[in-house]
């Protein structure tokens, strides 16, 4: 009877052994079915500047990023990530994967004309027909004057010559910090300037050009010599003077003998002296049609129609 029992608890604990061990078995499984499971992508890219976001990683729909560590958006090339998935559960699964930046951004140039006409002599800065020139990320990019330059920034190419008329080419070439590159070409137009009328003729008298006397008589007595009495020319002169080369005089205070050509037969005054010229040039300097045609001027002597020494002012 003893010996009945023993076998029948010993069957019993063995029992108990597999029952124990199989619920163990159980809970595992069931441990390890309640983990998260993320099928991340590979050949995961991001570009320059932006976000990782959860459709660059899965093509799971029910997954979220709680947190992304060791990212730099902003250093091109390959980098190892540390990212946290969860779901709306509150599971969550950690896992290391290799990110790619790339920049696949390029910069872009705006120009204030495709064409840009300038007359001979003038002064030409290539810059200033530069609107902006832009990195969608960084922002702007300056101007370098760096050879061979092949990052962060941009130059320009190409020659312009003021003094010859004819059409020039320009190139504006950018390029970002990682070295991305954009280019973009504009027309310069360089005219010729406009003459006068009566330019050519006066140019071959050179510097001693004499200006007929406005107030002659016009009686038979033509080929006699004009009366020098200043009082007697001034009451003859009329209120408002053209003198005979078809110009006003820039001066109306000084007669129109006063009026001569000087370098390119361009009408000017004469002065008594080099500071009284010097001071009326620097006075029309400071006037809107002077400054915006002309960058300066030069005081030269010259002799004038009654062979008397004068000063005369030239603008370019």
């Amino acid at each position: 009877m003893m010996g009945i029992v023993s076998g029948a608890l010993f069957r019993l604990s063995k029992i108990m052994k597999k029952m124990t061990l199989l619920a163990m078995i159980v809970l595992l499984v069931s441990a390890c079915s309640s983990s998260l499971k993320v099928d991340v992508k590979s050949g995961i890219t991001v570009e320059y500047g932006s976000e990782l976001k959860i459709e660059n990683l899965t093509d799971q729909k029910d997954i979220s990023v709680k947190e992304i560590k060791d990212l730099d958006s902003k250093k091109i090339g390959d980098q190892k990530v540390t990212v946290v998935f969860t779901n709306k559960d509150g599971k969550e699964t950690t896992k290391e994967i290799t990110i790619s930046v790339k920049d696949t951004q390029f910069p872009v140039i705006q120009l204030k004309k495709e064409k840009v006409e300038i007359t001979t002599g003038d002064k030409f800065d290539a810059k200033t027909n530069v609107k902006s020139i832009k990195d969608p990320v960084d922002g702007d990019i300056k101007f370098s004057d760096q050879k061979d330059l092949s990052k962060d920034g941009y130059s320009i190419s190409g020659k312009v010559d003021t003094g010859k008329a004819g059409t020039y080419k320009l190139k504006v070439t950018a390029f970002d910090k990682n070295g991305n590159k954009a280019e973009k070409e504009y027309s310069v137009i360089v005219k010729e300037k406009p003459k006068e009328e009566t330019q050519a003729s006066n140019q071959t008298q050179g510097n001693n050009y004499k200006a007929p006397v406005t107030n002659q008589s016009t009686s038979s007595s033509s080929n006699s010599t004009p009366s020098t009495n200043n009082s007697q020319a001034s009451a003859s002169t009329p209120s408002k003077t053209v003198c005979p080369n078809g110009n006003e005089p820039i001066n109306p205070s000084l007669p129109c003998d006063a009026v001569i050509n000087w370098y390119h037969a361009n009408p000017q005054i004469a002065f008594s002296s080099c500071d009284e010229a010097d001071k009326w040039a620097w006075e029309q300097m400071d006037k809107p049609e002077y400054y915006k045609k002309y960058s300066g001027y030069s005081v030269a002597p010259v002799t004038r129609n009654d062979q008397s020494d004068t000063y005369a002012v030239q603008f370019y």
